[in-house]
């Protein structure tokens, strides 16, 4: 019976290891920063877009 709890407790202990952990937030802090980049670029593309509309000389001014 100690034999089968000690064999128990080494297996939870290798499903909860740190390097996992790390490794999984690790991905996901990458999956978050790589979202983060495509927002950016996306509004930069907005704002690159709108402002020659933007400063478009207005033809009725002399």
């Amino acid at each position: 019976m100690r034999r089968l709890t000690f064999l128990f407790c080494l297996l939870l202990a290798g499903c909860a290891s740190p390097a996992k952990r790390d490794a999984e937030a690790e991905a996901r802090g990458y999956e978050r920063g790589y979202q983060q980049a495509v927002r950016e670029q996306y509004w930069l593309i907005q704002n690159q877009q709108r402002q020659p509309a933007a400063s478009a000389p207005n033809p009725r001014q002399p």
